[in-house]
């Protein structure tokens, strides 16, 4: 042996050297120290490099008297346990650690203060190997901004320092199969082994030796394991190392169910009784991560639909095919209700042929093999009653025939018709003047006549006139055509052809034509009498004679003919009488000379009878205009006509009352008049 003992790292484990001696064990004993702290939550670990593992095992870092330092990095991990999230170190805060050796004697380490800015900072340790014997270097927290909390046990190692011994050289320890930190399925984990290179003793391979299965899982095989190895040269030199390693789950859980009743009971794989829906998951290796979705057991009591119910399961061994199981139940018969129907629709709601009555079967779950059916109605009536066939739903539950009904008002049979008379009655003699109206009746015994009278008007005229009975329909719409029954009348609308036999023209009072006679013809009745003239006058005014004539009919014919009369003309009175509502005043009890003109036209009249006066006291008007009578007459009151002055002359003889006002009146024979206003005095 040429060399000093050296250690060195394997990758994927610990691997310790050191030297064993009475000496060595007892300066161990002596020097070791280990961080306080065990059992407390931290947030962040502060670690060493020295294996691949962070925990609270103190790693063993072995040096010899007057060989290299050793070196080894710090480092922080996050672990999140005190409640804040990440990394501790941030916005500036900081981390300040005194380092120190628990035997300076032995080992120094250098620099004594170390301070971390952020979790990404590193910092190198340098130890320097003094002495024989054993020192353990301790990290101490001198200061902390974070506000966070951190493990330092994880940074703490273990030092021993041989004395030289340049005929051995450190032996190394390869562990090979199995890697730290890998996953391996259960029965197929590679073994681990123990690799040795010595210079001095030769190279050599062991069997590693294993821990127990720990995890919740560990009773089925499944959790983690340590491979550990460990070997002592015989110089005495020691290297020693383990890797921990998972055994895993190499199968996904199994799914299956079952079914009671186990087939269904309906039809086309409806349930119509309760089913009930069980799960089996099994998973025999890694049950503490079984995690399963759906998979919940059914009582299924209700009617639903094809429904879906699933089952997913999964676990560290992996996720099985998710499992589906169709269910639907239907124990309820079809609801059944009546739709109408199909026929000759008549009025009024009536059908005039059979009814093709339609029935709709309701299924809200499983639906219906036939959701329409028909049944053709028989008879008539106004209620003529259908009933429902059975109605099957596809689960297989059937409502039996008769459920529902309909019922519908049936008339095919038209009306029957007769006449029943007329609106009036022919007169005396059998004839009418009018056109007839015939009434006739329908009678149904089913719908009823829509209309149970009807009549009908005759047209034209004759001693045979015919009027047909009109068409009836019931109230279901069935017709009777026209002219099943038929009357005839005597009709004549034309009354008598009438003319007057002369024509009387206009006239003046008193020389009127005498009153002429009419004649009268009637080609179809005849006529009743002869023709008469009514109207005849001779009064002053406008006159109307009228010739009628009647038929046996009764049709009257009236012609009319108008003349006038004319009123004379009267002029007057003259002077030395005053007109035009003056107030002729003259000494009571003188004759007052009243004079006036008649005329017929251009004829003067001159016939003292065809006038008359008479007075009538009235009264005095204040406001009246008036005149004095000029020239008054002799004699008592009198009429007579005055050749010479072609005038009538009243000389009338006024009352003795003086004061007193009279009213002079002049009527002439044909009632026209004229009168003057006196005041006595």
């Amino acid at each position: 042996m040429n060399s000093s003992p050296s250690g060195k790292t394997a990758a994927g484990g610990k691997i310790l050297l050191r030297r064993t001696s009475t000496r060595t064990a007892a300066a161990v004993a002596a020097g070791s120290l280990l961080l306080a702290g065990g059992g407390v939550a931290f947030a962040d670990d502060i670690y060493n490099n020295l294996d691949a593992s962070i925990d609270s095992m103190a790693e063993i870092m072995p040096l010899n008297v007057g060989g290299a330092s050793g070196s080894t990095t710090l480092a922080v991990a996050p672990q999140g346990g005190d409640g804040k999230e990440g990394c501790n170190l941030t916005r500036q805060s900081t981390l300040t650690l005194h380092l120190s050796s628990s035997n300076p004697s032995v080992a120094t380490v250098s620099p004594s203060t170390v301070t971390f800015d952020s979790c990404g900072a590193t910092k190198a340790l340098t130890i320097d190997p003094l002495a024989a014997g054993s020192a353990t270097v301790l990290a101490k927290q001198v200061s902390n901004t974070s506000g966070g909390s951190f493990n330092l046990a994880p940074a703490t190692f273990t030092v021993n320092v041989t004395a030289p011994a340049p005929s051995n050289t450190a032996p190394v320890l390869n562990i090979s199969g199995v890697a730290n930190g890998g996953s391996y399925p259960k029965g197929s984990v590679p073994a681990a082994l123990c690799n040795v290179t010595d210079a001095e003793d030769g190279n050599s391979t062991l069997d590693a030796k294993l821990s127990a299965i720990s995890g919740t899982d560990a009773a089925t095989g499944i959790g983690s394991q340590t491979a550990f190895c460990s070997y002592m040269d015989k110089g005495g030199l020691t290297v020693a190392g383990s890797v921990t390693y998972s055994i895993t789950d190499g199968s996904a859980p199994e799914i299956s169910y079952t079914l009671s009743p186990v087939d269904p009971d309906g039809s086309n794989g409806w349930y119509q009784s309760a089913v009930a829906l069980h799960w089996i998951v099994t998973e025999p290796d890694s049950n503490s991560t079984l995690k399963v979705t759906g998979c919940e057991d059914q009582t299924i009591t209700a009617d639903q639909m094809a429904t879906d119910y699933s089952c997913s399961a999964s676990s560290s061994g992996g996720t099985s095919e998710p499992v589906t199981v169709n269910l639907k139940k239907d124990a309820t018969a079809p609801t059944v209700a009546a739709n109408g129907g199909k026929g000759t629709l008549g009025n009024n709601g009536w059908y005039t042929s059979d009814v093709e009555a339609s029935f709709t079967g309701t299924d809200a779950t499983s639906g219906l093999l036939a959701a329409t059916q028909t049944v053709t109605s028989a008879g008539e009536g106004v209620a003529v009653k259908v009933d429902s066939p059975a109605f099957t739903d596809i689960a297989g539950n059937t409502t039996p025939a008769g459920t529902a009904s309909q019922t519908f008002k049936i008339d095919k049979t038209a009306p029957e018709v007769e006449y029943s008379g007329t609106t009036t009655q022919p007169n005396t003699y059998g004839w009418y003047n009018t056109d007839v109206t015939a009434t006739f009746a329908a009678t149904d015994l089913t719908s009823g006549p829509a209309t149970p009278t009807q009549t009908v008007t005759s047209s034209g005229e004759g001693e045979t006139v015919v009027v047909l009975s009109p068409a009836f329909s019931d109230n279901a719409g069935n017709a009777t055509p026209e002219g099943v029954v038929s009357r005839s009348f005597k009709i004549d609308k034309t009354a008598p052809a009438v003319s007057f036999d002369s024509v009387v023209g206009d006239s003046y009072f008193g020389s009127t034509a005498a009153q002429p006679t009419c004649t009268a013809t009637d080609g179809l009745s005849g006529l009743v009498g002869t023709c008469e003239v009514m109207g005849y006058k001779t009064g002053v005014g406008m006159h109307i004679l009228t010739a009628t004539a009647t038929d046996l009919a009764g049709n009257t014919t009236r012609v009319t003919q108008p003349y006038q009369v004319k009123a004379w003309t009267l002029k007057g009175f003259y002077q030395p009488v005053d007109m035009n509502g003056v107030l002729n005043t003259v000494k009571s009890g003188s004759t007052v000379p009243a004079k006036f003109e008649i005329f017929a036209g251009g004829t003067e009249l001159t016939d003292p009878s065809l006038a008359k006066f008479t007075m009538q006291q009235s009264t005095c008007s204040l406001s009246a205009l008036q005149d004095a009578i000029e020239t008054t007459a002799t004699g008592n009151t009198s009429l007579r006509y005055d050749a010479t002055a072609s005038q009538f002359i009243y000389n009338w003889k006024t009352p003795t009352a003086a004061g007193t006002c009279y009213k002079l009146t002049m009527t002439a024979n044909d009632g026209s008049s004229i009168s003057a206003n006196f005041k006595l005095k």
